[in-house]
């Protein structure tokens, strides 16, 4: 150990060789003896000799005020069971009130003037006490002892005159404070406290007379009070002393004959004089002014040590007032430093010092035996320090070797008599308190390092220096007691090192209790100021124990590795029992073990990690590149990775400072998650089919109206997305990626969901009856051509009432609707646009995988609206041709008697070129000449339209007059999450709205039938025979309510149980769909009732009568009230069902029965209108004042014509009705009319209600209207 130069410390006593002889034990046992004999004299005084009450175990080592003996030594007790309260205080300040007024005069001492002098002045004293008392009733008790010496001194000097007065003041006081604390502090009456009171009360008088007897008064060498050598020897401290010695009887009952004379009070008292004179002159012993650092700490020293050796001649002489206060001699006694002479002596081994207990007086020399005499003292040897140090280390030694445990003290190594005959040769021979903690320190460091005692003892040991330290602060020590710190410090410190050491060479199964412990012990040591002043950076200490952890862990790999590397199990098996092994290690010494570095210096998971890590890696390297991880078990490679993934953040988290790139988790598990992929993708149509194939189609509650198997294929969904988030893939552009290819394995899989769903709806829906060319080749084509000229008219037959709609297939459609909003929550969750939006911060493009060189589109014709009609019948039989440079490339089926058919047909088409345009044709079939042209159109196929590769829709305006709706998609795809996403919201929202579609259109076909020309004929009894003209005669009856209701009664029922069946179990989204897309083509055909389809050839339909109108108008209310729910209207609003068509509706009375010029005029003012609102961007007046005012008789109509004659209906609507006005000029007007249509700058004037947009003349742009029932929302995307 370096010594710093400016330092105080002087080693082996201010420079001089440290003593170097062998004690003798006996010596040591002639002095201890002398010490047990002091403490019997002390408790033969006033307090008779009694068995002390077993204590607790309390610590070997007591503070500066334990020093005084005798009444203090009666009191003393380190919780202070004799404390002074405020209730002892009021008690006996009212008890000595009423002895000084004369109140109490039971005793004949309290009418005594001095007595009551004595009282007044201890009553002064209580006074002070009465708030806040302070001190002990020993305290008391002495204050009234001096104040009576004082008192009885003034009358005469000589102690011999008032020495019984003295002792009948003393008792009468305590017999005060007896009652006062039994009456007034029951609490505080303690046995002990008690029986030290009433040993003041009686059995003193008989022990003084009785020493009396045996002894003269004053005599000054007065030995035992009690005078038995008898009485000597059962003294515990005496025979405590003898068995620590292992003196036989006879030899010790000669040393205790030979001291018996030697040892009394008056030589006690001439010791204490010696030592007051050693220190007011300067002497060796008990201690001098080179032993200290600096003036002010000896001279607080001095003052201290003064006060305390004169307290205990006082306490001393107060006891026994007749020791001669003459005897003896004050002259110097010596000039040996007895102080400095004990030295700091280590012991060289313990054996030593065991084997010198059971020495005999026979085997000493005989210099040893005059050792003794050489010492100035009677109770203190020449070399205090050396005595004491053999004395503890004896008992010690025979306390944890002799002692039984029983009669060993519960946290102390030292029994309780060995620490009462210990403390009283601490005391008698002017030790001090550093000394006596830094030995037991020593002492028990020594055990503590052969393993005879355990750390809890060192504990005791620091506790009791501790203590030692807060009561005199270091810097008061004296040199060599500070020097004797530093180096017991440096013995310990080295000890829990090499402890501490041999604890982290097995971190992994060391209790952390135990290493906190060393840790906080050395803490202890460092942060003392006199170590620190000679150990500027203890704390480097640490760094040298990094190499012992680092050794530690690399044999701890070789264990690990050895232990998972079996050879009958795989290398990935083996690499997952090591990743556990690792794992659980790790976490215990991370989380649970070692939190937080040593000392801030070592992190024991850090090291441990620094070494293990590398070799770790390296047996993850040497699988990740072998054949065998090629083929390996998806889901114990993942399980793997897993535990490798934990082993990286524990790394992260509590690895070194200085961490190197060791977890490649990309290059090992990059071609792993691959491969999970490519098996996801090719399950899909096997979850799709099985979630299809387990479902029953109900609802699976009343608030899900889907079925199971929407949460069964989003929950393989959520499934996937999960496994990868759970990845926690470090490289974020590759994490993008696996979410990217996951959404185009859920955008395949919704979309073969929602194929075979239309399929499962489509079949439900059992399609109409068509004439097909195979039905039609089983009629004679002589019927078939009938039927075209004319119409059916007489063959037409009711085909019944169409099958009710099933809970099953509103649940299909309820489950494409919900597949939609979990897909929009699945949207959210993968967060879709933040992944997008880091793949274009990554710079990474979108990867567009299809053949630049040919270009596969998919045209899916679904229908077609408001075709001519080019039959006899107002009808037609349309089918569609495609043609490409004049060539028919793909032509539909034809669909019989309809101008709005459905086909819903696919056809792919391959093209070498970048952009082609394609005609669209819609012919009507005819068996007798050629087939017509209903309508024509030209599109263009360009990537410039489709190379976002989605699904487009596309409403064509046919020329002259209809729409075509078509499907159009570019094949291909795009390596954007966005992209996939997007084709499977737009899927899905067509496919609902083409289910809503087919069921519109299995109801149309009935509604039909019910609402036609036929039934309203049948409503007025009209029979449209032959016959039927020779019946003009009789008069027409306006029909009834309950007329026109009942003729449509069969419709009425079927609505309202299907709708009823409807409500009940679609959603209801779906079902406010379905219901005004049903309410669109009731007013649809009800419109047809009363007007033929717009064409330009005029029309063999007859204009409706004024009864007829009746009817129709009486059918509209009724289904508007059936639509609205009835009298409680708690089904579709009114404001739904009167929307503009339905005005539209209403407003043809207003032309109906105009006359033909004046509804020519109408037609060029409304016209007019028209183009002058789109001119302006506005748009046509509202009609919703132009509503049926309830013409129920044809004379209110009549009447009211004029009044409605200003609001017209449409453009379109008078063209309908001109159909049916006879004459030439009218078939002219119609025909030149629409050829003005055929021009496209009038087209988009006067069809400004049209949402559809042309672009160059013969190519339609691809931008689908907005109108009820058409699916054409574009941007489904929730973004």
């Amino acid at each position: 150990m370096e010594i710093k130069s400016n330092s105080t410390l002087r080693r082996g006593g201010g420079g001089a060789k440290r003593a170097t002889r062998t004690l003798n034990p006996m010596t040591v046992y002639d002095y201890a003896l002398r010490c047990a004999i002091r403490a019997c004299i002390e408790q033969s005084g006033p307090q008779p000799t009694t068995k002390e009450p077993k204590k607790e175990r309390q610590s070997v080592h007591i503070g500066v005020g334990d020093v005084f003996g005798s009444i203090t030594d009666k009191f003393m007790d380190e919780g202070k069971p004799d404390k002074l309260t405020k209730e002892i205080v009021r008690g006996l300040l009212r008890r000595v009130d009423d002895i000084s007024k004369g109140k109490d005069i039971s005793k004949t001492e309290f009418q005594d003037k001095r007595f009551l002098s004595v009282v007044n002045q201890v009553q002064k004293v209580l006074q002070q006490h009465r708030y806040k008392p302070t001190g002990t009733v020993n305290d008391l008790v002495i204050i009234f002892l001096k104040t009576s010496e004082v008192e009885l001194k003034r009358a005469n000097p000589n102690p011999a005159i008032w020495y019984e007065e003295l002792n009948r003041y003393i008792a009468r006081f305590a017999e005060l404070v007896i009652v006062t604390v039994q009456e007034d502090a029951p609490s505080a009456a303690t046995p002990e406290l008690m029986e030290k009171l009433n040993g003041f009360v009686g059995p003193s008088k008989a022990g003084r007379r009785n020493s009396e007897k045996k002894q003269p008064p004053g005599s000054p060498s007065s030995p035992l009070p009690s005078g038995s050598l008898e009485a000597l020897e059962n003294f515990p401290m005496v025979k405590t002393v003898q068995h620590l010695f292992q003196v036989d009887d006879v030899e010790h009952r000669r040393k205790l004959r030979e001291l018996q004379l030697i040892c009394t009070e008056s030589a006690l008292l001439l010791d204490l004089k010696k030592c007051i004179n050693n220190v007011h002159t300067n002497q060796p012993y008990p201690g001098r002014r080179e032993d200290f650092s600096g003036q002010q700490i000896y001279d607080n020293w001095q003052k201290r040590e003064l006060k305390q050796l004169t307290e205990l001649m006082k306490t001393l002489m107060l006891m026994n007032p007749k020791l001669s206060l003459g005897a003896g001699s004050e002259t110097d006694v010596g000039s040996s430093n007895l102080l400095a002479k004990g030295g700091i002596r280590r012991q060289t081994s313990n054996s030593d010092n065991r084997n010198s207990i059971y020495s005999t007086l026979e085997d000493m020399p005989s210099s040893a035996r005059t050792e003794s005499l050489q010492s100035p003292f009677t109770y203190v040897p020449n070399d205090p320090r050396s005595f004491f140090r053999l004395l503890m280390n004896m008992c010690i030694d025979y306390d944890t070797n002799v002692t039984p445990d029983a009669e060993r003290a519960k946290t102390s190594v030292i029994s309780q008599q060995s620490d009462e005959l210990l403390r009283e040769c601490w005391k008698t021979w002017r030790l001090s308190t550093p000394y006596r903690a830094v030995l037991y320190l020593e002492l028990i460091k020594n055990r503590f390092e052969g393993g005879e005692l355990d750390f809890d003892d060192i504990k005791d040991a620091t506790r009791a220096l501790d203590k030692a330290i807060k009561e005199n602060d270091v810097s008061t020590w004296a040199i060599n007691d500070r020097e004797y710190l530093i180096r017991a410090f440096e013995g310990l410190n080295q000890t829990l090192l090499h402890d501490l050491a041999d604890a982290l060479s097995e971190y992994w199964k060391i209790s952390p209790e135990w290493v906190g412990d060393l840790v906080g012990m050395l803490d202890k040591i460092y942060e003392n100021p006199a170590y620190l002043e000679d150990h500027a950076d203890p704390l480097q200490e640490f760094v040298r124990l990094e190499e012992t952890i680092e050794g530690a862990a690399v044999e701890r790999w070789r264990y690990i590795e050895n232990a998972s590397n079996k050879p009958e199990n795989d290398a990935l098996t083996n690499l997952l029992a090591m990743a556990d092994k690792l794992q659980k290690e790790l976490v215990s010494l991370s989380k649970r073990k070692f939190k937080t570095p040593i000392k801030d210096i070592l992190s024991i998971p850090g090291i441990v990690m620094a070494r293990q890590m590398p070799y770790f890696a390296l047996e993850i390297d040497n699988w990740a590149f072998s054949k065998e991880a090629q083929t390996a078990s998806i889901e114990v490679t993942f399980e793997f990775y897993q535990k490798v993934l934990s082993l990286k953040r524990l790394y992260d988290q509590h690895g070194p400072k200085k961490k190197t790139s060791l977890f490649k988790v990309e290059s090992w598990f990059l071609q792993h998650v691959r491969r999970w992929l490519a098996t996801t993708s090719s399950a899909t149509l096997g979850w799709v089919e099985n979630a299809i194939k387990q479902d029953q189609f109900e609802s699976i509650n009343e608030t899900a109206m889907h079925s199971s198997s929407i949460v069964d294929l989003f929950s393989m969904f959520h499934q996937a997305v999960d496994f990868v988030q759970s990845l926690q893939w470090p490289n974020d552009l590759q994490h993008c990626r696996f979410l990217t290819a996951l959404s185009k394995v859920f955008g395949i899989a919704i979309e073969d969901y929602t194929y075979i769903l239309e399929d499962m709806i489509t079949e439900d829906m059992r399609p109409r009856v068509e004439h097909t060319p195979e039905a039609a080749a089983s009629t004679s084509f002589l019927d078939r051509a009938r039927y075209q000229i004319y119409g059916g008219r007489g063959i037409a037959k009711d085909e019944g009432v169409p099958s009710d709609f099933t809970s099953q297939l509103c649940v299909k459609v309820n489950d494409i609707e919900a597949a939609r909003g979990r897909l929009d929550r699945l949207y959210q969750i993968m967060e879709v646009d933040e992944i997008a939006e880091m793949m274009r911060e990554f710079g990474s493009p979108v990867v567009e995988k299809t053949d630049k060189n040919n270009y596969l589109y998919s045209i899916k014709i679904l229908r077609a609206e408001d075709l001519q009609p080019l039959d006899n019948n107002g009808l037609s039989d349309p089918y569609v041709v495609l043609e490409i440079n004049n060539k028919q490339i793909t032509r539909t089926r034809t669909v019989y008697e309809t101008l709005n058919p459905r086909w819903d047909q696919i056809f792919d088409v391959w093209l070498n070129e970048k952009a082609v345009d394609v005609l669209a044709v819609v012919y009507d079939e005819d068996m007798i000449g050629a087939n017509e042209e209903c309508g024509l159109v030209w599109f263009k196929l360009s990537p410039e339209y489709f190379d976002d590769y989605q699904t487009h829709e596309l409403v064509l305006n046919l020329h002259p007059q209809g729409k075509l709706v078509l499907r159009v998609s570019m094949e291909g795809e795009k390596d954007d999450i966005q992209f996939w996403f997007g084709k499977a919201f737009r899927t899905l929202k067509r496919a609902e709205n083409d289910a809503g579609g087919l069921i519109v259109d299995r109801m149309n076909r009935f509604m039909r039938q019910c609402l036609s020309r036929r039934i309203l004929d049948r409503v007025l009894g009209r029979d449209r025979s032959f016959f039927s003209a020779f019946n003009r005669a009789t008069k027409q009856l306006e029909p009834s309510l309950q007329d026109c209701e009942d003729a449509i009664a069969p419709l009425l029922d079927y609505l309202e149980k299907n709708l009823h069946i409807l409500n009940d179990h679609l959603s209801e989204a779906n079902m406010q769909m379905v219901v005004l897309r049903v309410w669109k083509e009731i007013l649809i055909i009800l419109e047809g009732v009363l007007l033929p389809p717009l064409s330009e050839q005029p029309s063999e339909m007859k204009p409706l009568d004024d009864y007829e109108i009746h009817v129709v108008f009486k059918w509209l209310e009724l289904l508007k009230i059936l639509f609205n729910g009835g009298e409680g209207g708690d089904a579709v609003p009114i404001d739904k069902l009167e929307n503009s068509q339905y005005y539209a509706l209403l407003a043809i009375n207003a032309a109906y029965n105009v006359d033909t010029e004046t509804l020519i005029q109408n037609y060029h003012d409304v016209l007019k209108n028209q183009v002058e609102m789109k001119m302006q961007g506005g748009r046509k007046a509202d009609r919703s004042k132009t509503v049926y005012h309830s013409k129920h008789t044809v004379r209110r109509r009549k009447t009211e014509r004029k009044s409605v004659s200003l609001d017209m209906p449409n453009s379109e609507t008078i063209l309908r009705i001109l159909r049916m006005r006879p004459g030439k000029h009218v078939q002219s007007f119609l025909h030149g009319e629409f050829e003005k249509r055929k021009n496209p700058n009038f087209q988009q004037a006067a069809h400004g209600q049209s949402q559809s947009q042309t672009g160059e003349e013969g190519i339609t742009l691809p931008i689908a209207p907005e109108y009820p029932g058409t699916p054409s929302e574009e941007t489904t995307l929730p973004m």
